[in-house]
């Protein structure tokens, strides 16, 4: 097929035109990257690849020579980013592989990267040295962005129904922990304190967790504390709460406004002793965080973990 008939991004339905999930939830991935930019290609991808910050392009379905990846990222030639995606475990296509591969030219900018569900980096990409993340790391980074308070209305909810999307199509079958067993861990030393002091935890309204029984915070490279969910509540003004201490306003937030927002009673189930240290490394070998939004675990992994590699 000729390159210059090939869609860009805009010119493909937000609400997918393709019949496959896999082809429907890298469409909605790259919509994403289309409106955050460069913003969001560094958070994802900074660590990975060496790429400069400048406009970008978003292809799907991206026609080469000799394959056809489920997408193109290109900046102004500077680099092009290859992205092979999947939504069901250990189904790399060896094949498929080996045509893919030869887009992968890092002197001249060129790379190639598997998004796929495994927890851990499949072989056949390991002994091909072809760069890989999963879902659940793509979705951590692009929440983190809206934690970071980064990203505008729009990315935002671009981002919360893109969550919801992989959720129900990547990992509620392959992956769903049954409530009463999922613990939801959220980065934040802030939300740790409140949770001790006051037992509760609140964040913006509208954002999207798994139905979880427990919820326990990442900071300074270790989760110390579990904590059951109590009761939940969407959409509140946590002033008018009576599970919330009135000191809370006048200790931790003295000049507070009434707003609405997700909130949740605790109680607190374990202190971990040792903590669980974070063992997580990037392609470099060099320590990164666990967490930058939100990740998802069950009850009896963080009970028996001594790392976050345990999780």
């Amino acid at each position: 097929m000729n390159r210059k008939r090939q869609k860009t991004i805009t010119q493909t339905s937000i609400f997918g035109e393709y019949k496959k999930p896999e082809d429907r939830v890298t469409a909605a991935f790259l919509h994403i990257i289309h409106i955050g930019g460069n913003l969001v290609i560094q958070r994802l991808f900074g660590d990975v690849f060496d790429i400069p910050s400048n406009e970008i392009s978003v292809i799907p379905q991206s026609y080469q020579k000799d394959s056809i990846p489920d997408g193109e990222l290109s900046c102004e030639c500077n680099y092009h980013i290859y992205i092979e995606s999947k939504i069901v475990c250990n189904t790399i296509n060896e094949s498929q592989l080996s045509s893919h591969k030869k887009l992968s030219n890092t002197a001249a900018n060129q790379y190639l990267i598997y998004l796929t569900p495994d927890e851990n980096k499949p072989d056949i990409l390991e002994k091909e040295t072809i760069e890989w993340m999963n879902w659940n790391t793509v979705i951590n980074r692009l929440q983190g962005i809206v934690a970071d308070g980064q990203s505008d209305v729009l990315l935002k909810y671009f981002i919360d129904q893109f969550v919801l999307l992989v959720e129900h199509t990547v990992y509620e079958k392959a992956y769903a922990i049954p409530k009463e067993q999922s613990v939801i861990i959220v980065g934040g030393r802030f939300g740790e304190k409140v949770a001790l002091n006051y037992n509760f935890y609140a964040c913006q309204p509208n954002r999207t967790f798994r139905p979880s029984k427990y919820i326990a915070f990442y900071h300074q490279n270790r989760i110390k504390y579990l904590f059951e969910i109590v009761c939940q509540k969407e959409s509140v003004d946590i002033q008018k709460e009576s599970w919330v201490d009135k000191s809370y306003f006048d200790k931790i937030e003295p000049n507070y406004q009434s707003c609405l927002r997700k909130f949740f009673q605790l109680s607190l189930v374990k202190t971990f002793s040792p903590e669980i240290k974070n063992d997580k490394t990037d392609k470099n070998g060099n320590p990164t965080a666990y967490v930058q939004g939100q990740t998802y675990t069950s009850y009896n992994n963080i009970m028996n973990a001594r790392t976050t590699s345990d999780l």
